[in-house]
């Protein structure tokens, strides 16, 4: 590869991927063509990048492509037969069927690098064969070889009563009632979907079953897909289309579902120089913005193997796995830093890819990973001050509760990190009116039994004063939301929920109710305006990170 640091991945594929839809096929076989779109191990470039395939949109009946200087189509990807065309191209999709999809529940789960794994796994499997269940494994994660060393992130699970999607999770939630125990559901693909994908262009008409590749004929060029959907991630509601650009190339498949979806396959750091001005302020100190890359390439790498195991891609566009509008959102000062950092990952003690999630702003306080997520605890996501030790912030050392959260929002604003940069207006500190009609149609979606919302009273509080639990009085009942997300949505797409609320007017019946908040997104990990603020003050990113993922150290993987 060139590169003074050898690498060497293998990321967890679907179970029994080799024998699923036949062991005999030979290398230019539609069956090993989806073998590569399904498959998690990753392949690197000439430069020794890891090349990762993200999907751009799903659910498609007709999608889009074109190149200013015409576009290349290739039925059997790069290195097969191609077709030297026309500038713009349409691919939709005939004789379609959805994917077969089984799910299992995941009853226990095992660290693959474990010293006691296999006595861990002897015993879970015992344990279930006994109950009366035939147990099955499955492997996730990611292994890297990096210079002799092993970073090891794989996971085995420990899965039982396999049932078709999308039951499965009915059946973990009755499986966890009867033993008592945690459990989810884990994806097992059956059968991929399958269908004739069709390319049209002024002058020639393609067809190949599954999927069609398409790359610019000139490479500096960018693919063009036009109405790419846009928005909705998180606890946005709005969803919305627009034309995007891509460098690499695209292919176009048949997804779960049964329609177009349409993917990019991009070097990594080519995907973070896009990526990092898009979750932060070029205009950032370099000490932020380095930290911002290190965690963007931990958090992508760290999810692969773990995430769309049923889906032809490695990872969604999305926030669910990492927000990625594509080319031409570039800017030389995040390119610098994504080209200075390269490689560079966190690593846990353990030796496995810390999970660096990030958000925009903590609003002076971080929050426990198990808060947000149905998740266990993690050592490298521990919910703390984010502010310099001092009189000001010592009061709230132990936690934001009910107690103390009115005086906590009152901090000014430059006691904390995320608050003492320019760029923490709107995001530190914020305030809203919810019209409590508008509450009320809201809150039916989820709870129809509870009427008219007559109050909504906070219940269980994170270490960071983020609402775990809120309690919706209404005129005819009451319910309990839980769910960071959940609540955010549930009351219009509030940007955190770290709050307090207060009715507007008569309290037997408000007309509004005011929320006094702190903090944009879930507080978990990095809080990027605190690294901006940190940055401000002259500390280095090695001293951000380890801030904001204790524990944690800076390894070089490429």
């Amino acid at each position: 590869m060139g590169n003074a640091v050898r690498v060497l991945l293998a990321a967890g594929a679907i179970a029994g991927i080799g024998t699923l839809w036949g062991a005999r096929a030979d290398e230019t076989s539609t069956n090993d063509k989806l073998r590569i779109l399904y498959s998690n191990r990753l392949t690197f470039t000439d430069e020794g990048t890891p090349l990762v395939t993200v999907e751009i949109m799903s659910g498609q009946s007709e999608v889009r492509i074109s190149a200013a200087h015409g576009v290349l189509v290739r039925p059997d990807g790069a290195g097969g037969s191609e077709i030297h065309g026309d500038a713009k191209w349409t691919v939709s999709l005939v004789d379609a069927q959805p994917a077969q999809i089984r799910e299992w529940t995941v009853v226990d789960t095992v660290r693959t690098g474990a010293a006691d794994h296999e006595r861990r796994l002897g015993q879970a499997l015992a344990r279930w064969t006994e109950r009366g269940q035939l147990p099955r494994q499955f492997e996730v994660g990611t292994v890297f070889g990096v210079s002799g060393a092993v970073l090891d992130s794989r996971e085995t699970l420990i899965a039982v009563a396999p049932v078709d999607a999308p039951r499965g999770g009915e059946q973990a939630a009755a499986i966890a009632r009867k033993y008592e125990i945690e459990t989810h559901t884990h994806p097992e693909l059956v059968r991929p979907a399958r269908g004739t994908v069709v390319a049209r262009s002024a002058h020639a008409v393609v067809r190949n079953p599954s999927v069609i590749w398409f790359a610019p004929a000139q490479p500096s060029d960018a693919l063009v897909v036009d109405d790419v959907v846009t928005g909705g991630g998180g606890s946005q509601l709005q969803t919305q289309r627009e034309t995007r650009r891509y460098a690499g190339s695209i292919y176009v498949t048949v997804g779960s579902d049964g329609k177009l979806t349409v993917v990019n396959a991009v070097p990594a750091d080519k995907l973070l120089a896009g990526l990092v001005p898009a979750e932060m302020f070029p205009e950032s100190p370099d000490a932020a913005l380095e930290a911002q890359s290190i965690a963007a390439r931990t958090d992508l790498l760290q999810k692969v193997g773990t995430r769309h195991l049923t889906d032809p891609y490695m990872l969604c566009s999305s926030q669910h796995c990492q927000v990625y509008a594509g080319a031409g959102h570039e800017h030389p000062r995040t390119t610098r830093a994504v080209s200075k950092t390269r490689g560079k990952v966190l690593v846990r003690k353990d030796d496995s890819l810390a999970d660096a999630r990030y958000s925009a702003s903590c609003g002076g306080h971080g929050e426990h990973n198990q808060n947000i997520w149905e998740m266990k605890p993690d050592p490298a996501l521990r919910g703390h001050l984010d502010m310099p030790p001092g009189p000001k912030s010592a009061p709230f050392g132990k936690g934001i509760t009910n107690e103390n959260i009115e005086a906590f929002l009152r901090l000014p604003n430059d006691v904390a990190y995320c608050g003492m940069t320019r760029y923490s207006k709107g995001r530190h500190r914020w305030t809203q009116q919810l019209d409590a009609t508008e509450v009320t149609r809201w809150v039916a979606e989820h709870y129809p039994s509870v009427g008219r919302v007559r109050a909504l009273e906070p219940v269980e509080r994170g270490v960071s004063g983020r609402v775990v639990a809120l309690r919706i009085r209404g005129d005819q009942g009451t319910a309990v939301a839980r769910g960071d997300l959940h609540i955010r949505r549930m009351l219009g797409g509030l940007r955190s929920t770290l709050f307090t609320i207060r009715p507007v007017g008569d309290k037997a019946a408000p007309r509004a109710f005011d929320v006094h908040g702190a903090g944009f997104g879930h507080g978990v990990g990095m809080c990027q305006l605190g690294a901006i603020g940190m940055a401000e003050q002259g500390i280095q990113h090695p001293t951000i990170l380890e801030h904001y993922y204790p524990g944690s150290r800076i390894q070089r993987l490429y």
